[in-house]
């Protein structure tokens, strides 16, 4: 065991929300406004890396420029999810259980990444250079019904459509480059923030999102560290049977010791009383077919989103070990979810077992888009914009998260055996002061998202409204549910289908693991 790092903070809360490239909720954070105060490491550039009016653009299919641009206050108004349609997650689009499905085609982020006015006939390599960034809008309107002409996915929140985000993000200290691990979807790159790998998986496995990760986690090493650190994961949404998402995708963390699993409400009721174990995992709602989660995913609103945001960072900065000066606060994304962002991720990223990737031979070589990081704690200088530490190798990525939390329970990250990424990542200790330099927090009123449409229009599932699917897969988990809508085209087959999974919900579910 090594010394332990950041002494100072006594408790980690790490929420992981979904799916939203740093440029679509952040990248117009100061434009207009006074520029950040602080920027670490403090020989790095003094200059916010965000959008510029004019500068960035996608060509369409007639090779003309469209400029990512704010979403304008028009469509904002009338309550508009954007993007209006999920985009392509996966590092290459294509599963017999989705249904838009390209076939032999390269759509999905590589091709967002390095496709431009046409699609990228193959895998990319480092012999391909720098991503250009240009393929987001082709990418999109391959299955979009031509709302807009597909320009939406050009389209980013202004600082005051998305407003708790960014008032966290300018009250505390933001990173403008960091970087999912994986230019993919969910499951690889919430294994990378909870395992250090994905073991070769380059995508989800179901379009479901349904898999499992049999391998060691951090919530393992905090229980097996000298002294073990308490943690609790807290979640709504049973994923499959009683198992939240986080619990049944990771199984070895049922074997970590100290640990408690319970409601959401419970860590509100913790954190009011100032008893939040020493890490704490949150997990939002999980956004489905056809209603809105408080993960931020598109093709929800983000109004649910802001808002859980909102509740989570009010409960913990009024909890007492908030006020006591020992909390971190992380707030991340899992990965970019196909918006738009105009940052090269790099070349050069670690394999960190050897494994290929199992659908087309990925290497691990390449960092996914930038998603937006914040960390929220009174040790860090207000309006802070950071990055990795000075002559680090590699930037900072999800890694990076497990890499420094290992080290903080006091566990050398090679022991942990976590694999060459992790044992590589840079670290984020260096940027917390011993004492507090930041009283400031938001309050109740500055936190007050933008006003929710009453009905937000959108697209449907074809069998009926939200409301409608909703009262019928009540009580069910979310990954039979997701496959109940992706089978079903009306009301009556959603209905049918609801009542098969209730007359035997352990064989419903048995099926799906085949």
């Amino acid at each position: 065991m090594a010394t332990p790092i950041l002494p100072q903070i006594k408790n980690i809360v790490f929420l992981m929300l979904e799916n939203r490239s740093f440029d679509n909720l952040l990248g117009w954070l100061y434009t207009g406004t006074t520029p950040p105060r602080n920027f670490w490491p403090t020989n790095s550039p003094k200059q916010f890396n965000g959008l510029v009016f004019g500068r960035f653009s996608n060509p369409d299919s007639n090779g003309k420029a469209i400029d990512v641009i704010p979403i304008s206050d028009d469509i904002w108004k009338t309550g508009y999810a954007i993007p209006y349609r999920d985009p392509y997650e996966a590092l290459r689009a294509g599963n017999s259980e989705d249904p838009r499905d390209p076939g032999d085609n390269w759509y999905g982020v590589m091709n967002q990444l390095f496709g431009n006015q046409q699609i990228i006939p193959g895998l990319p390599s480092p012999s391909s250079g720098i991503p250009q960034m240009k393929g987001f809008l082709q990418d999109y309107y391959s299955f979009s019904d031509g709302t807009w002409a597909g320009q939406d996915i050009l389209w980013t929140y202004s600082s005051s459509q998305a407003k708790v985000i960014n008032l966290l993000a300018g009250i505390h200290a933001v990173s403008d480059r960091w970087f999912c691990s994986v230019p993919s979807e969910t499951n690889p790159n919430r294994a990378y923030s909870i395992c250090g790998t994905s073991l070769g998986r380059e995508s989800n496995l179901h379009w479901s999102a349904q898999e499992q990760f049999n391998t060691k986690t951090i919530f393992n090493w905090l229980a097996e560290a000298n002294p073990p650190k308490s943690w609790g994961l807290y979640f709504t949404d049973q994923w499959v049977g009683t198992k939240s998402y986080t619990e049944y995708t990771f199984p070895q963390m049922s074997q970590a010791r100290g640990g408690e699993i319970a409601s959401l409400q419970t860590f509100y009721t913790r954190a009011k009383a100032g008893n939040l174990p020493a890490f704490t995992y949150l997990e939002p709602t999980w956004t489905s077919l056809s209603a809105d989660g408080t993960d931020y995913h598109p093709n929800s609103h983000i109004f649910p989103g802001e808002n859980f945001l909102r509740e989570i960072y009010l409960a913990i900065t009024s909890g007492p070990q908030y006020r006591r000066k020992e909390t971190l606060f992380i707030i991340t994304f899992d990965e970019h979810g196909g918006t738009y962002d105009h940052v090269a991720p790099p070349w050069g990223a670690l394999n960190p077992d050897g494994r290929n990737g199992i659908e087309n031979g990925f290497k691990f070589d390449l960092f996914g888009a930038r998603v937006p990081t914040i960390f929220v704690s009174p040790l860090l200088p207000s309006s802070t914009v950071f990055r990795e530490p000075e002559g680090s190798t590699y930037p900072f990525d999800h890694a990076s998260f497990v890499a420094t939390i290992l080290k903080w329970a006091g566990v050398t990250p090679t022991v942990a055996a976590h694999g060459k990424r992790v044992a590589a990542a840079p670290t984020f200790e260096a940027l917390f002061s011993l004492q507090a330099v930041n009283e400031e927090t938001a309050s109740l009123d500055q936190l007050q998202p933008s006003p929710a449409p009453a009905a937000p229009p959108g697209p449907a599932h074809p069998a009926g409204s939200a409301k409608e699917l909703g009262a019928l897969l009540q009580g069910i988990p979310v990954v039979p549910a997701r496959v109940i809508l992706g089978r079903s085209k009306t009301l009556d087959a959603v209905q049918a289908e609801a009542a098969r999974y209730r007359q035997d919900p352990e064989k419903f579910e048995a099926l799906l693991e085949t």
